[in-house]
């Protein structure tokens, strides 16, 4: 009697008692243990000796999967190969986990902290147990497709941008003749999920000049709030902010530098420490720490999601459609291109390298230019509180 996949699900994991092995065709079978373990397994005799070869186990592995894996061992076992050569490994053939690890070891571990913490999260935890013992050069589009469907019903957002990185990973393994190829690169991109958001929220000035309000009317009295209110401002990544040490603000000359290891881009930042932002800088500095903006731990900078909750529970009071804290970068520079600051005052104001030849040659920040710029955007700002209040 040919096997089901309601029958195996009645199964798994549960106490069993019933035969320890049944059938289903073609030579598959199931071994379960008494605690419910399923393990699909091929019959087939060679060298005139009884041979026993574990196919995969449910349910990661299906029953579906299962009979396409047998089928294309008895497919070896006409032609006079061994089925054991199936999962064999010619030279050079990893595993998925294998180009993983090697990727990891070679590669990712030369980036910085925050885009490790990224791969790890999306591709490294995700596909770390997928398709084990087979070499990631046979695993057939099909296969691939199966994955994605089934991440694509979780989030297709995320689908989409798992297959890139995944992407990229094999792209780097045969560009290092690790593996010969995968069938993954023939997975069109369009073909899975759906592309992220782009972000176009440009808040008003009396939009911002709300959020300002409600930050100041914010009971919570963690440096969260005086955070939120600097990135409004100055409309610097959070991380750049969040991570800002002491020794980075100088007082003297007002000038606050993000070292390349604050930086996303990897590149040295200067801004302004302008009239608006001084006395909060002050504020801060005297506390006497050297993270500025601490969490939990007066010694380690408030965490990411600690953060987002913030943000997340002000949002709620707030009369104004959907935005969030990277907003305020948008912002920022669409407001003050329509007062006439130019581009490239306001790519140095977000921390941008300029491009082309002036990315060689310019290594000038236009500080003054972007203080002025500053002080007229919080200047704004600050008029339509006032109205508000």
């Amino acid at each position: 009697m040919s096997l089901s996949d309601t029958k195996l699900r009645s199964i798994h994991g549960k106490p069993y008692s019933g035969p320890t092995e049944l059938t289903d065709g073609d030579a598959l079978s199931v071994r379960i243990t008494p605690m419910g373990t399923i393990t699909f397994q091929y019959r087939y005799r060679w060298n005139g000796k009884p041979v026993r070869l574990t196919v995969g186990r449910y349910p990661s592995t299906t029953l579906k999967d299962a009979r396409v894996i047998v089928g294309s061992m008895r497919e070896l076992y006409m032609k006079g190969v061994n089925p054991k050569n199936y999962f064999a490994r010619n030279d050079g053939e990893l595993t998925l986990k294998e180009c993983l690890d090697h990727w990891w070891d070679k590669y990712v571990k030369g980036l910085k902290p925050n885009t490790q913490t990224l791969y790890k999260s999306v591709v490294y935890n995700t596909m770390y147990t997928e398709f084990k013992d087979m070499p990631v050069a046979s695993v057939p589009i099909s296969q691939w497709v199966k994955f994605f469907d089934k991440h694509e019903k979780k989030n297709s957002k995320k689908a989409r941008v798992l297959l890139l990185q995944l992407r990229s990973v094999i792209n780097w393994c045969i560009s290092r003749q690790l593996i010969p190829s995968c069938e993954l690169t023939k997975l069109s991109v369009k073909a899975v999920g759906k592309k992220p958001d782009v972000g176009n929220r440009v808040l008003t000035y009396n939009e911002l000049a709300k959020i300002w309000i409600a930050l100041e009317n914010s009971k919570i009295t963690s440096s969260n709030k005086v955070l939120h209110q600097l990135l409004l401002l100055w409309g610097a990544r959070l991380s750049e902010l969040r991570l800002s040490t002491a020794e980075e603000f100088n007082m003297e000359d007002l000038i606050w530098t993000t070292p390349v290891a604050h930086s996303k881009m990897g590149n040295v930042i200067r801004r302004p420490i302008f009239k608006h932002v001084k006395p909060y800088v002050e504020r801060l500095l005297n506390a006497g720490n050297t993270v500025l903006f601490p969490g939990q731990e007066i010694d380690k900078p408030i965490d990411l999601s600690s953060a987002n909750l913030y943000m997340r529970k002000l949002r709620r009071g707030i009369d104004i459609p959907e935005w969030r804290t990277h907003d305020f970068r948008r912002s920022l520079v669409t407001n003050l291109s329509s007062e006439g600051i130019m581009p490239h005052v306001t790519e140095k104001m977000l921390g941008h390298e300029l491009g082309g030849v002036m990315a060689v040659y310019n290594k000038h920040d236009w500080l003054n230019d972007q203080k002025v710029a500053y002080e007229l955007y919080a200047d704004k700002i600050f008029w339509h509180v006032k109205q508000l209040g």
